[in-house]
């Protein structure tokens, strides 16, 4: 008998959904990036992609959280998932016509961050939270992204071989498959996760507006989650752009193949999965905010080593370190943000990603600047300075203080 979020039905199926379409996803993870370094062989151009990806959070973010605390959540997903299907195909089906460039993967990568806006959101905040009880939040989460990493061990392998046999742009054919099993999930899950919060305002311009401000003015009210999004944000400056810094130094100053390159990222990926699972338990009784705090503090540590050395599978291992300690936190980092009242949950995540993501959209150009000016290394460097300087706030703020294990729905609540 399955004990734990496990033992729930739906919670249980998608995950396993969620997992088969991340091994696809990561196949375009890895062939976008590489077709636009084979093409044009500068991080710069590389770098942009992952910024264009970014910008619409910063857009559209806070407008999607009011929508989507109004909208018919399951027929919204189903829709996002069906628009990320045919964004996909686009690609290939462009390049068999003639038609493909590079400003068309551009565009595409814009369409395709504005779907995962609403999508992430969503499914982040609202269907995990839904699926399965309050206090088994933290080992959902766990599962929920441990599961998803241990696809993405399979992913970057799978990817370098596709790429290898039928090219970047044929890849793309595969990644459209990612997808598939939630959509299918979707269309025949029950609506659990659509929350009855009685009559809303009409949907006009005006009333959707006092919504954000709604949201925006509930991360303030809020200490830990107001505190949360400065300490992310200061550590994403100098961690979102830390895949397109690793793929550049394996491809371009290291000139490995497509092969070894995704050999290497799923070994990486390794870790990530034992850190998903592994952790939340080592730190089971402790504050979860000493927790977030000391997950940032060690991303940075293994930052700062990364950069003293030039051997790809040192650097490759740092990167791995990184990132095992930044996953831990993003667990942790979930639990105030889906505990926030179900009739203010988009809202309010709408509000903190918009927030998160000017860092975000920023830290790939920010570090292919520095790779430009000065090196890879001192790239490593400037970022581990940054979860380090993160670190220092976080312990001088109210996150300290946040609780293990939380009783009320409002993460101010939880602060001692």
């Amino acid at each position: 008998m399955r004990r734990g979020p496990l033992r729930h039905r739906w919670f249980t199926t998608f995950v396993g959904a969620f997992s088969l379409g991340a091994v696809a996803d990561e196949i375009a993870r890895l062939a976008l990036p590489l077709l636009m370094l084979d093409i044009t062989h500068s991080i710069a151009a590389a770098a942009a992609l992952r910024v264009v990806q970014s910008v619409p959070y910063i857009i559209f973010g806070a407008p999607a959280g009011a929508l989507i605390d109004r909208a018919n959540k399951r027929l919204l997903l189903i829709a996002c998932d069906a628009a990320s299907i045919g964004l996909t195909l686009v690609i290939p089906l462009s390049a068999s016509v003639g038609f493909f460039s590079v400003e068309l993967v551009y565009v595409i990568g814009f369409l395709l961050g504005t779907v995962e806006v609403m999508w992430g959101v969503t499914t982040d905040f609202s269907v995990v939270p839904a699926l399965v009880e309050e206090h088994e939040l933290t080992e959902a989460n766990a599962i929920f992204f441990g599961s998803d990493r241990i696809a993405r061990v399979i992913g970057p392998t799978i990817g370098g071989f596709t790429i290898a046999a039928i090219g970047t742009i044929g890849a793309m054919w595969i990644a459209a498959l990612a997808f598939l099993p939630t959509l299918v999930i979707f269309w025949r899950m029950p609506p659990v996760y659509d929350v009855i919060g009685g009559e809303r305002a009409a949907l006009t311009v005006r009333n959707v507006m006092s919504e954000i401000g709604e949201g925006f003015r509930y991360l303030w009210e809020q200490p830990v989650l107001r505190w949360l999004v400065v300490v992310m944000s200061l550590a994403n400056l100098g961690g979102v752009g830390l895949r397109t810094l690793i793929l550049y130094v394996l491809r371009e100053e290291q000139h490995l193949d497509e092969v070894t390159i995704g050999l290497a990222l799923s070994v990486s990926s390794i870790g990530l999965v034992l850190g998903s699972f592994i952790l939340p338990r080592v730190t089971r009784g402790r504050p979860m905010g000493q927790s977030m705090i000391a997950s940032v503090f060690l991303s940075s540590i293994a930052l700062l080593a990364t950069a003293l050395t030039n051997d790809w599978r040192l650097v490759t291992a740092g990167f791995t370190a990184r990132e095992v300690a930044w996953q831990a936190f993003i667990i942790f980092a979930f639990i105030p943000r889906q505990r926030v009242p179900a009739n203010l949950r988009g809202r309010a995540n709408g509000a903190f990603r918009t927030l998160v993501l000017i860092s975000n959209s920023a830290s790939p150009a920010v570090l292919s600047a520095i790779v430009v000016v000065a090196s890879s290394a001192a790239a490593f460097a400037f970022a581990g300075g940054l979860g380090l300087a993160a670190t220092l706030i976080g312990a001088a703020s109210p996150l300290r203080k946040y609780a293990a294990r939380e009783t009320a729905h409002d993460p101010g609540a939880a602060v001692a």
